[in-house]
């Protein structure tokens, strides 16, 4: 067969099939097959489509500040920026000017932060930490070895005390001398804040305020009753609900320690609350003041021992007091936490929090105080002024979204009506990304602000932190309430500032170096949003099974909240496995849990999130192209902002500059027919565009237009439509049917010289219609600006008609070609007729070939069909065969019965 020739062949043989050609699967390739399956061209930004309206709309202050603008920065028209009042130039003088005014901003609150924070503020929480804890030159800790009771007042009694009133054999010098009257007869005291520490750098201010809290019995615990008649009270974890406020003082505890048996609320010991590694301790509890030397204070501590201030009910005691530091004016307010657990286990800490002295007044004597009042109320007018702008580009995002002004909408609408528009505008507001970034970053200052203000106001309120007072050393200072909203604030501002230097990368998008990497940036970032929501998931159920495996052998898995955090750093600094999970006897639960952890969270899971990344990248690298001899528009709009304030224009429009105005403009009523229609149609898509994208916005007045006239193609002959040659076979008018029907109010509409220009660029059959490719020439035809005087006895013709016949005289010319004529040889056409030909010729043979196969297929099928058929008459036959015998043997065994009844009868 493979020698015969294919039928209807003229006998030529069988052509080989060419080989395919291999690709080499590579990078590109696969990057180009993924972006063809996307789809085959990208598609034209917003910005590009929307240009026309941009230079046609009559109000072109409506455009100014919308996000398009940023959003597709690399399709701004170049042209359109050279005009002053053009919106492409406008929105550039906006976008140029926010951009210097954030960057003004991000100056000033990076000043800022430097100056909030410094070296000295770390190490001078370093040494009181240390300096409380007893620590040595070599690390080792007094403070950590305390481990049972008897150990807590051993500590207090003599580490405690000795640092809290630091002898010295050279006397420091008083810092300051603080009087105190006594009424009736105002005897003055005067008083000295003590220096501690062994470099004499530190002064305490105030005295040092120890603290309990304690349980109330049998709440939150139960006891046996297997031992009940033992120990018949027990005293569980410490919670608000379990804290006792109960006075627990014997009959004959001395009356100066009377009020250290009393409860205390927060509002009265000026105390803050405290995170232990067991619980969170108010600020309430039971409250005594150390005296101010060190022997009164050691009397006290072993009375409080003896009386059994510290029992078995007792869960936390804190020890705050707060120093100054004279060499680097940071005020450090230190907590000694001492927890003791129901199981009988004692953990000790020192929490402390600082700030200079600048943060908690608003003063001007130092040059770095001077420098942190100042740039507050530069970043607070600078604040306030990115506040009212974000209001103004919402409003503006408010009045393109529906048309029309706010708050005239907003009285039409109802109760919740009113709801869902504000909920609809927020939704389109920030559907761009920077602008839900902008909200956050106003939302985080003024909340800063606001922690400042209120830190000023706690300071004033405070008797004891008075000018006249603080550093007293028979006071307390409550400086760990004044550190909350120091601490709040610094937060704030943390976030603040890494949302300001994220928020850099928007302005970016005008270098071209970068823009790709910001488009990624965004793109990424829904995208990674929904795949950490999922992942958050994974995590919680994985620390979940962490807190129910490892509860109880690892402290980091002691509580929930720890687990899942831990779980986050293990993907980090990694985790030690132990030999002990894999012994004989070990439960085998946890090392197949962390092995599912491994396996899903390393190499699933991560692994999903750089292949968003990585595609994202793949994909905008192959589909974002840009000219590169293409100008930047933000250097275009410098270089014609500069020369308008010189008196300078840019406005490459020279052909207008030698025209009249007449020649600007020509009435669409006497142009022809089909640059009429042609314009109609262009405008009723730039109407649809417009209403696509922007409410309210009128460009072709729709209730002018024929409603009757469907859109059509710009390629279709308006007397190739349908509807029309319907409306010409049953009209019953005597004339003939317009076949350009435009409104009477439209045809004394003006169309400029660049309008038109531009409508004959885009449609290439209206310079061969009109035999003009310069739309001046055409306003300068139609409106006959150049014509001649009709002679006497000479017939006026209208540019129009004049046109028809000029048209109607070439489409004669045309149909008097001599089709008949040699063709003369091209050889570029000769050569792409042959490969034509061949192609064809081995497409007809391959064709040939598989019809045979389908031929003889079909043969073979027919052959297996006959063969079926045949079978099935055999069986057929066996059947009625079968069925005959049996019939036979029935009535043969019939008769032989009948034939024995009969002879038995006989």
């Amino acid at each position: 067969k493979s020698g015969m020739s294919a039928p209807g062949g003229d006998g030529e043989d069988k052509q080989p099939k060419k080989k395919k050609r291999q690709i080499a699967l590579s990078r590109d390739v696969v990057i180009k097959r993924l972006t063809r399956r996307r789809g085959t061209q990208p598609k034209a930004s917003p910005l590009a489509q929307l240009q026309e309206i941009l230079e046609d709309a009559p109000e072109k202050g409506r455009f100014v500040g919308d996000t398009m603008f940023w959003k597709y920065f690399q399709d701004i028209e170049i042209s359109r920026i050279y005009h002053t009042d053009s919106a492409e130039y406008r929105n550039l003088k906006v976008m140029f000017w926010e951009t210097v005014f954030y960057v003004i901003l991000l100056l000033c609150l990076t000043t800022y932060l430097f100056m909030l924070q410094s070296r000295s503020l770390f190490d001078a929480r370093q040494e009181q930490e240390k300096y409380w804890a007893g620590c040595d030159s070599t690390g080792l800790c007094k403070l950590h070895q305390v481990d049972s009771l008897q150990s807590f007042w051993g500590f207090m009694h003599g580490e405690f005390v000795d640092r809290a009133f630091t002898s010295y054999d050279d006397p420091p010098e008083n810092v300051a001398s603080i009087m105190t009257n006594f009424a009736p007869n105002y005897f003055p005291l005067t008083w000295h804040p003590r220096v501690i520490g062994p470099q004499k750098a530190n002064v305490l201010l105030g005295t040092a305020r120890v603290r309990s809290l304690r349980v109330q019995k049998n709440e939150g615990c139960m006891v046996s009753k297997l031992y009940a008649h033992i120990y018949p009270d027990c005293y569980g974890m410490y919670s608000s609900s379990a804290m006792s406020t109960r006075r627990f003082a014997t009959r004959f505890v001395p009356s100066y320690l009377a009020d250290a048996f009393r409860y205390m609320s927060a509002t009265e010991t000026m105390q803050a609350s405290i995170d232990g590694k067991l619980a969170t301790y108010g600020g309430d509890g039971f409250v005594i003041d150390l005296p101010w030397n060190a022997s009164d204070a050691r009397t006290a501590l072993k009375d409080l021992w003896d009386w059994n201030w510290v029992d078995q009910a007792t869960r936390a005691v804190i020890i705050e007091l707060t120093t100054l530091n004279t060499n680097v004016n940071v005020i450090v307010n230190s907590r000694v936490l001492f927890e003791f657990g129901p199981t009988g286990s004692v953990t000790s800490m020192v929490k402390s929090a600082g700030g200079r002295i600048a943060l908690f007044t608003p003063a001007t004597s130092t040059p770095a105080a001077l420098t942190v009042f100042v740039c507050q109320f530069v970043l607070l007018f600078m604040f306030t002024l990115f506040t009212c702008y974000a209001v103004w580009l919402m409003f503006k995002t408010c009045k393109n979204f529906i048309g029309e002004d706010p708050w005239g909408f907003l009285k039409k609408q109802s109760i919740f009506g009113k709801i869902a528009f504000i909920f609809r505008t927020f939704y389109h507001y920030l559907r761009y990304l920077w602008n839900l970034v902008d909200l956050m970053m106003i939302s985080l200052f003024f909340a800063h602000m606001t922690f400042r203000f209120l830190l000023y106001q706690a300071v004033q309120s405070q008797a004891n932190l008075a000018p006249s007072s603080i550093g007293h050393p028979e006071r307390f200072m409550p400086f760990s309430n004044i550190m909350v909203p120091v601490n709040t604030s610094n937060n704030m501002l943390a976030f603040l500032a890494l949302l300001m230097w994220v928020r850099s990368f928007k302005y970016l998008c005008m270098s071209s170096y970068f823009r790709l990497l910001v488009q990624i940036l965004e793109q990424c970032a829904a995208k990674l949003f929904c795949f950490s929501c999922l992942l958050m998931c994974i995590f919680f159920g994985f620390a979940v099974a962490f807190f129910v495996g490892w509860g109880g052998t690892d402290e980091r898995y002691t509580w929930i909240i720890g687990s899942f955090l831990v779980n986050f750093f293990l993907l980090i600094d990694g985790f030690q496995v132990s030999e002990e999970w894999f012994q004989p006897g070990k439960d085998p639960i946890m090392p197949i849990v962390f092995f599912l952890y491994i396996t899903l969270i390393y190499f699933v899971l991560m692994n999903i999130a750089v292949a968003i990344v990585l595609d994202v990248y793949a994909t905008a690298d192959r589909t974002i192209k840009e000219d590169p001899n293409r100008q930047n528009p933000m250097l275009v709009f410098f270089t014609a902002y500069r020369k308008m304030w010189l008196g300078i224009s840019l406005v490459k429009e020279s052909a207008e500059e030698n025209m009249k105005a007449e020649e600007l403009s020509i009435p669409l009523q006497k142009l022809p027919g089909v640059v009429r229609r042609k314009w109609i149609e262009k405008k009723r898509r730039m109407q649809q565009l417009a209403n696509e994208n922007f409410a309210g916005m009128e460009i072709y007045p729709a209730e002018l237009d024929n409603r009757d006239m469907a859109m059509t193609s710009d390629w279709t002959l308006p007397s190739s439509r349908k509807d029309v040659f319907a409306e010409m076979d049953n009209s019953s008018m005597n004339g003939p049917l317009a076949l350009y029907d435009v409104s009477e109010a439209l045809l004394n509409a003006e169309i400029s010289r660049a309008q038109l220009q531009r409508l004959m660029d885009e449609d290439p059959s209206l310079p061969i219609l009109l035999h003009e490719s310069r739309a001046e020439a055409v306003i300068r035809r139609f409106k006959e600006l150049d014509a001649r005087e009709v002679a006497e006895g000479e017939e006026y013709v209208p540019p129009v008609r004049r046109l028809q016949g000029q048209v109607f005289g070439e489409v004669d010319a045309l149909e008097k070609v001599k089709l008949d004529d040699d063709i003369p040889d091209v050889p570029e056409i000769s050569e792409l007729t042959e490969e034509m030909s061949d192609a064809v010729t081995s497409m007809r043979n391959q064709f040939r070939v598989q019809l045979t196969g389908m031929i003889e297929a079909t043969a073979a099928l027919f052959e297996h069909l006959v063969d079926v058929t045949q079978g099935l008459d055999a069986v057929r036959e066996n059947h009625e065969l079968v069925l005959n015998s049996v019939r036979e043997a029935e009535e043969k065994d019939f008769m032989q019965s009948l034939g024995k009844n009969l002879f038995k009868k006989k």
